[in-house]
């Protein structure tokens, strides 16, 4: 049988230190989907599931479950597959991290605030919950296993290394989001083996720009441990195993020529290969629609384009969710998938 319905709720559960839900969508607890509080028991998993089949068939049924109204990632996939298997896995149930950048939720507040609410958080035992995913073979060959949250970097070693040897295990493709705060001896390790990827938000080419954002003094000691990891993917070529940089848009902080060019240049000093550029969702949230508001967002993104999409050192591309509006800038111009040819 074949029938409408989101990717996200048919392949993908995302676990946060609160919630177990299908995606990032925030939309989502609007309508009040998988809302309640989670703590890491299995239990909550089994109930995921049964919600998650309930409203699968719905779209089965022409019908359009909680989840659709308002939702900001929802895409419409026709489907004859009835089994449930996971090829994405987002683990994000731990918040710490010692940066603080004006983009995290919350992001409003001062510094000493915004930490003390994040890093307070509540956290669960991850582990069981993915050996009872595994145990009950609901782990697709080549998942990709998402590891953010917090800072990577700043996970305890232990479940970091176990994390890491999971997805090793069990055939996943792994991608870890980090701000580059630290340098990981476990991340630089797994760095070495074939399809392990290491993006790391910069979000600036000068000093004083990425201490607005970032609103830590630690510029000098994220490039140097950029350099470090790209040194172990470079000695040890694993297939698919790279260290990509990441350049968050900001309008009216970073969306400059200058910042971009600076960005560039500290790009190409630390031998960087692949560079993903994004704008500020909250910022996309209030003038997706306003195209008169969107002038210097299109002009930062087609620079980035005009500089690097042909350049032989760095490949580009867009980052997740919000490529397709993303490449409306541009898209008369170039052709996508610079990064996942």
């Amino acid at each position: 049988m074949k029938y409408n319905c989101c990717e996200f709720l048919l392949h993908q559960i995302a676990f946060y230190n609160d919630k177990v839900r299908p995606c990032c969508s925030f939309s989502i607890e609007k309508n009040n989907l998988f809302s309640d509080i989670y703590e890491g028991d299995l239990g909550g998993i089994e109930k995921y599931l049964l919600i998650r089949k309930k409203y699968i068939e719905m779209f089965k049924n022409g019908e359009k479950p909680p989840c659709y109204n308002g939702c900001t990632l929802y895409s419409n996939i026709t489907s004859d597959n009835d089994s449930f298997k996971l090829n994405n896995l987002i683990i994000s149930h731990r918040t710490y991290c010692s940066f603080s950048c004006i983009y995290c939720e919350p992001s409003t507040g001062d510094d000493k605030k915004r930490k003390e609410i994040i890093n307070a958080k509540k956290i669960y035992d991850i582990k069981p919950i993915l050996l009872e995913l595994r145990n009950c073979n609901l782990i697709e060959k080549g998942c990709r296993f998402l590891i953010c949250g917090g800072e990577c970097s700043e996970y305890p070693k232990i479940e970091l290394a176990w994390l890491l040897y999971y997805s090793i295990s069990n055939d996943c493709s792994l991608l870890l989001l980090s701000s580059g705060v630290n340098y990981s001896n476990e991340i630089a390790s797994i760095l070495k083996i074939n399809n392990s990827v290491l993006k790391i938000s910069v979000d600036a080419g000068t000093k004083d720009v990425f201490y607005k954002i970032k609103r830590v003094d630690a510029y000098d000691k994220v490039w140097r441990n950029i350099e470090r990891y790209i040194s172990v993917t470079q000695k040890y070529k694993g297939t698919n195993s790279r260290v990509e940089l990441k350049y968050i848009i900001i309008p009216g902080i970073n969306d400059t020529i200058t910042e971009v060019d600076a960005f560039i240049k500290k790009c190409k000093q630390a031998e960087c290969k692949y560079v993903r550029i994004d704008v500020e969702h909250a910022w996309i949230a209030q003038n997706k629609y306003k195209k008169d508001t969107q002038e210097s967002v299109s002009k930062i993104i087609n620079y980035f384009f005009d500089k690097l999409y042909n350049d032989n050192e760095i490949k580009i591309d867009f980052e997740g969710v919000e490529k397709d509006w993303l490449w409306d800038f541009v898209k008369n111009k170039y052709q996508i998938g610079q990064i996942g040819d």
